[in-house]
């Protein structure tokens, strides 16, 4: 990815403007003509030097904090620039902060897992979903744009299945006879998910279990194991990754707007990183089309299991309507290894992301 490529983003609500079929890959990935003008909601500016697949660059030189400027108008729209200096790594927020090292989607927009911030305040305290602001509000504070403490139930259960989203297409990978692509993707989990949940996943006791679970199985996959003989170390990961997030609160599994955030983090991160592995209409950064791949997958398994957490029986149509949302999207990843070009724009995937969203939304 070019070092002075310049992204405009402006958020998946707002996308769907992008959303049609002739829009270019110009006009949506490389948008540094605009510097945020009047601003949909969350639009950000990004501006990033050399750095690491997944970091972030930010005012402040090397490791240095990032700041944020937040410009509420009418409805609470906010404006962030960031500019970056040389390899930083998300400066504040720490390990699984606001997109600092170890979250998924790079510097491409606000964190994903920041859909959960406002969780305590869903069940009736202060701040709320209000963060998006009201008629000429800004942003209040506990909205979804502030981030999600790492040991926010919904952060840590969002971790785990992004876990599992990058062993998902490991195990394709590594069936398809691609050993070091998948190598990459099973040393995901323990590389830029576990640092942000280990002290969550200790509270529960259970953190040996998946670290030990985890690193057996990239140890033989970088032995080059056959298939046949890895399958019993993934099926253990697979087990212990569901037991953890089992461990979450059962009424909170139960509650359709809980998972449904779940999905929206789930969905958004794979968007990110998208839009990370393209560049001019091709797929220059693969690694990160897999990765949305392996998430999006995870989602849709996710949500065929969780019918009755959306009322698929008393709302039939409405469950099939999300399962066909999560179709459209996953069209833009046919296949583990990335094709020769794009299967949709971006601005198309946008669009389709932003239909499931509000399907999701509605929960």
């Amino acid at each position: 990815m070019a070092n002075t490529r310049t992204k405009l983003w402006i958020g998946v609500g707002t996308s769907v403007l992008l959303g049609t079929a002739s829009a270019s890959w110009a006009d949506t990935a490389e948008a540094s003509a605009h510097e945020g003008g009047e601003g949909g909601e969350h639009s950000q500016h990004y501006e990033g030097g050399e750095g690491g697949e997944h970091s972030q660059h930010h005012q402040g030189g090397e490791g240095g904090e990032q700041s944020q400027h937040h410009e509420g108008g009418e409805g609470g729209e906010q404006s962030q620039h960031h500019e970056g200096g040389e390899g930083g790594e998300g400066g504040e927020g720490g390990e699984g902060g606001e997109g600092g090292e170890g979250g998924e989607g790079g510097g491409l927009g606000p964190d994903p897992l920041a859909v959960f911030s406002g969780w305590d305040a869903a069940q009736g305290g202060e701040g709320g979903e209000g963060g998006e602001g009201g008629e000429g509000g800004e942003g209040g504070e506990g909205g979804e744009n502030a981030s999600a403490p790492a040991d926010n139930p919904g952060v840590t259960y969002t971790r785990l299945a992004m876990m599992q989203g990058h062993l998902e297409v490991a195990r394709e990978l590594y069936r398809q006879g691609e050993q070091n692509a998948a190598v990459v993707h099973f040393a995901h989990p323990l590389d830029e998910q576990y640092p942000s949940v280990e002290s969550a996943l200790a509270s529960r006791g259970i953190d040996e279990a998946v670290h030990s679970s985890l690193e057996t199985l990239e140890q033989g996959a970088r032995e080059g194991l056959a298939w046949e003989a890895l399958k019993s170390r993934y099926a253990e990961v697979e087990t212990t990754l569901e037991e953890a997030m089992a461990t979450t609160e059962a009424s909170l599994l139960q509650d359709p707007a809980f998972v449904s955030r779940v999905h929206r983090a789930l969905v958004t991160a794979s968007l990110y990183e998208y839009a990370e592995a393209v560049e001019e209409g091709e797929f220059t950064n693969v690694v990160e089309y897999q990765d949305g791949r392996g998430m999006m997958q995870v989602g849709r398994q996710l949500l065929e299991r969780q019918g009755e957490v959306f009322g698929a029986g008393e709302d039939a149509e409405g469950y099939q309507a999300l399962l066909s949302a999560y179709d459209e999207v996953l069209q833009a990843w046919p296949s583990a290894e990335a094709p020769a070009q794009p299967a949709v724009s971006f601005g198309e995937l946008s669009g389709a992301v932003f239909r499931l969203e509000q399907l999701l939304g509605d929960y």
